[in-house]
């Protein structure tokens, strides 16, 4: 894998990820893992700092907010009797998940200050999300990008939309090394699942519709492996 991804993944603390396996089906974890890793790469190659007019955050600190953002993005798919018994676990999977995330972090990292919680939380609860305007923080732009990215590869937001932002050799060394599986017919299964038990689930606003997301979702690798 890229080097420079492995250096920054080096820097990450991963004791979330023993939580978030256990919390929601495997498909689910390995989505996460890939999610923060094609994040990085984004990173990496979209977003230059030292650009004028856009609030700086160290990389030391990005990394820390990216990698609890997108390890616990999905906690809401939550398959557990402690998760579906949560006070929040009839609100949109977004929501529920973030919830749950706010507990967690405030159980486990008492070090993160409100402003990081904030950040990590709020780019869960709107990772889903599309807006015609206004501000997003880089946590929350990356997790959203990411989790379109592996859903649905290269064409997620038209045609060859990252073909500039992630190199394909990349992306096929990080499905090799998280492979993808079965995640498309499960990842179907569940955002259908959401909505019949939460017909107001903010997924059901997405332009288009439901249909529009796991219509998109690949069923194969994003990169084939023999490429």
């Amino acid at each position: 894998m890229n080097k420079a991804l492995h250096k920054a993944e080096a820097t990450a603390d991963h004791k979330e990820d023993i939580f978030v396996d256990k919390t929601v089906p495997h498909f689910g974890f390995i989505h996460s893992i890939r999610c923060y890793f094609y994040a990085l790469a984004i990173l990496f190659n979209a977003f230059p700092s030292g650009t004028p007019g856009v609030p700086q955050i160290t990389f030391q600190e990005l990394n820390l907010r990216l990698y609890h953002t997108a390890i616990l993005h999905d906690l809401g798919w939550t398959n557990t009797t402690e998760g579906l018994d949560h006070p929040a676990h009839a609100m949109s999977f977004e929501l529920h998940g973030g919830i749950m995330a706010y507990d967690h972090l405030h159980a486990t990292a008492p070090a993160l200050d409100a402003y990081q919680v904030g950040d990590i939380v709020q780019s869960i609860f709107l990772h889903t999300s599309q807006w015609a305007g206004g501000n997003s923080s880089a946590t929350g732009m990356l997790m959203h990008l990411s989790a379109f990215f592996d859903g649905a590869g290269y064409d997620t937001f038209g045609q060859g939309f990252f073909d500039p932002v992630i190199n394909r050799t990349t992306v096929q060394e990080i499905e090799k090394a998280y492979p993808r599986a079965d995640f498309g017919p499960q990842a179907i299964h569940t955002l259908d699942e959401q909505l019949e038990e939460k017909p107001n689930s903010l997924l059901s606003h997405f332009p288009g519709g439901i249909a529009t997301v796991t219509n998109a979702i690949l069923l194969e690798e994003i990169v084939p492996l023999n490429e």
